[in-house]
């Protein structure tokens, strides 16, 4: 399988984008919605062989991804709403998030081992990957928080932005949260279609903070590109945006209808898989934008998880990398045949120049540049209009006899040679 979605009506699918195919992980016929829709899911294990899913009632359910038993462990918390969020920690513990705003430890078996209090109107809780015991925490009128588990204390607490144009305050509507990688930044999506950077060694305001469109935003994930998220919003909408200097979207994804309920971007490829309202889930390109596939899962989807090891990943590897041996052919070959042709024009070149000037080496080293003798043609033109230019000058300088007439007498001139010659 290439992805797992939960639904609403509590059926686990996994996705296979080789087959354009879903296939139900659990028994469809006994769900009972109300009780058994799924609220969040995540991985139990760092190979993703175990996936971890939470029911609207708090049962907390295991997957195993090699065997394809769907087991239940055991129910999570005592607040009251669903849970927005869980982890499997490296010691076995279970940390969960319910929406009236307990996080909550529990070890394997259930037992609450320690509970602190995260406000209520709770919509989402993520972990810090890069720093075991941290986690954040968002929702309605209940701004970011940073926890550590461990000291069991709040270490951070977001401040609202200044009030608008109008004095008016800005509501507070944290929808999903994200620890950026290599640094200390966090990134959120609001309800008011905002995206804010924030960076807790500074200040507790949003470092960054710019506003898309007009919709809110309900899902959003890392990519693989540095300081790059994908988030969505309620009309369908996907976009990426970078989060480097002056927040700006890059572009968007086509072909979503509806509230976007999920995103996971793979992490090493160029993937991005999103769920929506419209009950299908979509595979789009990262930087060519393309819609690579798309699946129709027959139920209202609510959480979706890519998986790092793709079914099709490994044969578009190799046709990619074939096309690139080819084209890389192709061009050698280019360069050869271009070669040649250059080396060919230039030996045009130096023999034109032999063939209109010769050099003469004289005895003392150096050269004499002597000029090509002319064609005949070019010397026979040359050689009659010096014959016209003579004969012209002949007529106007000797003459012939000229006769003039006069009433008394004619008289007739003869050369000026002639004159001098009697004389």
């Amino acid at each position: 399988m290439d992805c797992f979605v939960g639904a609403s009506t509590g059926a686990l699918k996994g996705i296979s984008f080789k087959d354009s195919a879903f296939s139900n992980m659990n028994q469809i016929a006994s769900l009972k919605p109300r009780e058994d829709e799924i609220t969040c899911m995540s991985w139990a294990s760092e190979d993703q062989t175990e996936l971890l899913t939470v029911q609207m009632d708090k049962q907390l359910r295991l997957f195993d991804t090699t065997s394809n038993e769907y087991t239940t462990l055991f129910s999570l918390g005592n607040g009251s709403g669903a849970v927005k969020g869980i982890k499997r920690t490296a010691v076995g513990t279970y940390i969960s998030a319910i929406e009236s705003g307990e996080l909550s430890v529990s070890s394997s078996s259930g037992e609450i081992v320690k509970e602190l209090n995260a406000g209520n109107n709770l919509i989402v809780m993520v972990p810090n990957y890069e720093q075991e015991g941290h986690y954040a925490t968002g929702g309605k009128e209940n701004p970011l928080k940073i926890w550590d588990i461990e000291k069991g204390e709040k270490i951070f607490m977001a401040k609202n932005v200044r009030p608008d144009e109008l004095q008016l305050r800005v509501p507070v509507w944290v929808n999903d949260i994200r620890f950026i990688p290599k640094s200390q930044n966090i990134v959120t999506v609001t309800g008011r279609h905002q995206i804010r950077l924030y960076d807790p060694r500074t200040q507790r305001r949003p470092v960054k903070e710019m506003k898309w469109e007009e919709e809110p935003l309900t899902a959003m994930s890392l990519c693989r590109n540095e300081m790059h998220i994908v988030a969505g919003n309620t009309r369908g909408d996907i976009g990426l945006f970078d989060l480097r200097n002056k927040m700006h979207m890059v572009c968007k994804y086509k072909g979503c209808a509806g509230c976007i309920s999920g995103i996971d971007a793979h992490q090493s490829a160029e993937y991005i898989a999103s769920c929506s309202l419209d009950r299908f889930v979509r595979l789009h390109e990262l930087n060519s934008k393309k819609l690579v596939k798309k699946v129709y899962c027959k139920a209202r989807l609510n959480r979706i998880l890519l998986c790092n090891k793709l079914s099709f990943l490994n044969n578009e590897g190799d046709i990619k990398q074939q096309m690139e041996h080819d084209d890389w052919q192709k061009i050698e070959e280019g360069d050869n045949n271009e070669s040649s042709e250059d080396e060919a024009l230039w030996n045009d070149m130096k023999h034109s120049k032999e063939r209109q000037t010769k050099r003469k080496v004289r005895e003392n080293g150096l050269e004499e540049v002597v000029k090509k003798p002319k064609s005949t043609k070019e010397r026979k033109r040359k050689h009659d209009i010096t014959m016209s230019d003579t004969s012209k000058r002949k007529k106007l300088v000797s003459g012939s006899k000229r006769k003039i007439e006069s009433t008394d007498e004619t008289v007739i001139t003869t050369p000026l040679k002639k004159w001098v010659q009697i004389i």
